[in-house]
């Protein structure tokens, strides 16, 4: 095993027993482990379960969403001589022998800043279903991502101000337009996503996330956000807007509380301007391009 990974686990009000398989699986197969506490209401079970994994804790005054910790995670490696990076949501469960089959991979094409587990329900019907090829692709989730650390700091780290959603996207995009590869890979990661329901449009299964309000605003907000950035990329662009659609179609057809996080999803695109301004001023880039400056 390489001993040159430090693994991020971000938690928010976690579910201690899935927490507790998730260190248990991971912790094992990397050099480091760092747990990123968002204040949760249930900070001293955090706590607790951290103490007896010996897993390391970073206990943050409040709930920074994602992007914060992903951010001070790829400056604690840097700083600390990692050459990669495990990042994992709170209720994935690593499979065995999972990090070194991504570090073999990135290993394998020098271009590669990221390669990336492939997330699988927890239904052993619906996970048989893994393909066990390798993919070149635009973007990956966060959890499961294997980073090469050096090359996510040349090209600027992760935007802590995006909070949560399109977080993982944004970063791939800016990798990929800095001439980065990204690959998606059929190792699977058991991965639950959300309140999921099950839903059916004419002939097709769909899955409904249920999300709250403030999600669906920094969806939006976030979505239109990298529409702006990344407008270059026409195919890119027409893409993020159909996943956008898709989700206002799914509120709409199949959710509770239609009218407020429709509310809060035209809020978002309507903030998306302003943030994309503060951005660009913050961060020096220019519309429809990435930063390709360090720092």
């Amino acid at each position: 095993m390489s001993k040159t990974v430090l693994a991020t686990i971000t938690t928010y009000n976690p579910e201690i027993g899935l927490l507790e398989k998730n260190i248990d699986a991971v912790k094992g197969q990397v050099d480091k482990l760092i747990v990123y506490e968002n204040a949760s209401a249930n900070r001293d079970e955090v706590l607790r379960l951290c103490e007896e994994k010996n897993a390391e804790v970073v206990c943050n005054d409040k709930n920074y969403g994602v992007a914060g910790p992903l951010h001070d995670g790829i400056d604690y490696a840097a700083e600390n001589g990692y050459d990669y990076i495990l990042t994992l949501d709170q209720d994935s469960v690593a499979s065995a022998g999972m990090v070194d089959k991504l570090i073999e991979l990135i290993k394998s094409d020098e271009n590669l800043a990221i390669v990336a587990a492939n997330p699988v329900p927890a239904t052993s019907a619906e996970s048989e279903s893994v393909p066990v090829e390798n993919v070149s692709v635009d973007s990956v989730y966060t959890s499961g991502m294997l980073a090469d650390v050096g090359k996510i700091k040349s090209i600027g780290n992760y935007m802590p101000e995006m909070f949560i959603d399109w977080v993982d996207d944004e970063i791939c995009y800016r990798a990929k337009e800095c001439g980065y590869g990204i690959l998606q890979s059929g190792i699977p990661l058991i991965h639950r996503l959300g309140d999921l329901q099950k839903a059916r449009f004419l002939w097709k299964k769909i899955y409904v996330q249920n999300y709250s309000e403030f999600r669906y605003y920094h969806i939006f907000r976030n979505g239109y956000y990298c529409i702006e950035r990344y407008g270059k990329r026409k195919d890119l662009v027409k893409r993020c807007k159909r996943r956008l659609t898709k989700a206002k179609l799914k509120v709409i057809l199949y959710e509770k509380n239609k009218a407020s996080k429709l509310k809060a999803m035209k809020q978002g695109k309507r903030d998306a301007e302003k943030f994309f301004a503060d951005m660009r001023r913050k961060y020096e880039f220019a519309k429809g391009e990435a930063d390709r400056q360090k720092r």
